[in-house]
């Protein structure tokens, strides 16, 4: 098949949607020849947070001279994002071509009357034997939404394993406590790898705890009296962390921390320096994680899209925007928290510009925008992002700040 046919076939399987449990990918991967048991991997979890981690942690192993694989979900420019070597996406005719060999196998299963993998586990296996292929030095995997369930689930013995932050989200699948979704995203912690953590809640920190002596993992916990001297900035923020000094162009103080863990995962690796994490942190993007796109109005893009995103949001607005006028462009999916995002950002809003995001899950902006309102936040709507934005700018003066929030698939259109 050639790529438009290979895209397709994706958004067919797409409509199989989401079905938690790894008989279906290991049956797959079986007849692949499990690639992912080929591949030095490192798998990470959580809630909020995954990205930003293995974005520093990939930018410190180039900076080692290591060859980067990087599997990642949702994407925000293009589909290709998901299959990555040291930040280049994977060519069309790569994924045309890997993917068919993929499709057959599925297709044997179909014949054989077992059920069709979801098209979450086949781009996982497109994934796998992508990195293999290209022999990369480390793979790094980001679970899709839990971990003991989820499609990515299928390493026999990562090098490392990594738990972002884990708060509430996905509840219908993960369970309605900390303690039950910390279950299920330590799901992925194997006998014999090393565990690193983000500073968790003492409910989830528990869990990890017990789940590492149980597997007899060592684990690197992120202690947050390790992190001093934090001096925030616009362009550039610095920190100290076990006694050495680092830098990133990532902003807020939960990007601290994630950057700590990310310095948690490298100590784990060999060949790895203090220069190589110094470079490397400094030198990380990650797009649509409070990325500066225009000035005058300062104009940013953030993916908050779950409770723990919009505290964090709400503290970085507080500490880099005192007596700003915030002008929000917002667009959110209708199976999320929404009531309880307007009850955390509400006072930072001076106004609020809606748009219903363009797929089946977006929420309807006359039903934001009346809650917003009922809630003492003066607000419009618009019909599409390119309305948003000259209304969002119509409002703002030059010392006022606009800001695009909500999915990752909504902020994309803002970001390109």
């Amino acid at each position: 098949m050639d790529f438009a046919v290979a895209i397709n076939y994706i958004n067919e399987k797409n409509k199989l949607g989401s079905v938690p449990g790894l008989d279906n990918i290991k049956e797959l991967l079986n007849r692949l020849d499990n690639p992912q048991n080929k591949c030095t991997c490192l798998h990470i979890a959580g809630t909020n947070g995954k990205g930003s981690i293995f974005s520093f942690v990939q930018e410190i192993l180039l900076q080692a001279g290591y060859k980067v694989g990087r599997y990642i979900s949702p994407t925000i420019f293009d589909y290709r994002e998901r299959f990555q070597i040291n930040k280049e996406y994977i060519g069309e005719e790569d994924f045309a071509a890997i993917l068919t060999e993929v499709s057959c196998a599925v297709s044997d299963m179909e014949k054989e009357g077992l059920k069709s993998p979801t098209a979450f586990e086949i781009e996982t296996a497109v994934a796998f034997l992508y990195f293999v292929r290209e022999r990369v030095d480390y793979a790094l995997i980001e679970c899709g939404m839990g971990g003991r369930l989820d499609g990515t689930n299928v390493i026999k013995e990562p090098l490392i394993t990594v738990m972002a932050s884990i708060s509430m989200d996905h509840m219908d699948f993960l369970g309605h406590s900390i303690e039950e979704i910390a279950r299920e995203k330590t799901g992925i912690i194997k006998p014999g790898c090393k565990c690193v953590s983000f500073p968790q809640s003492d409910a989830a920190a528990e869990v990890i705890n017990e789940v590492c002596r149980k597997n007899q993992v060592t684990l690197y916990a992120v202690n947050e009296k390790d992190i001093s001297d934090v001096k925030y900035g616009l362009e550039e923020s610095s920190f100290s962390y076990k006694n050495h000094t680092y830098s990133t162009c990532l902003m807020g103080e939960h990007q601290i921390k994630n950057a700590a863990t990310a310095i948690e995962v490298a100590g784990c690796i060999e060949g790895v320096t203090q220069e190589h994490i110094r470079k490397g942190l400094k030198k990380t993007v990650w797009m649509g994680r409070m990325t500066k796109v225009a000035d005058n109005p300062l104009t940013f893009v953030d993916g908050a899209h779950n409770q723990d995103a919009w505290m964090y949001l709400k503290d970085t607005i507080n500490k880099y925007f005192t007596n700003k006028r915030i002008i929000y462009i917002i667009g959110v999916l209708k199976d999320k928290e929404y009531g309880k995002m307007i009850d955390i950002l509400k006072d930072t809003m001076s106004y609020a510009v809606v748009v219903t995001p363009d797929t089946p899950r977006g929420l309807d902006k006359d039903i934001l925008v009346k809650l917003l309102r009922e809630n003492g936040v003066v607000a419009d709507t618009a019909d599409n992002s390119e309305e948003a934005l000259e209304k969002a700018k119509s409002i703002a003066c030059d010392q006022d700040v606009i800001l695009v929030s909500g999915s990752l698939s909504f902020i994309g259109e803002y970001m390109k």
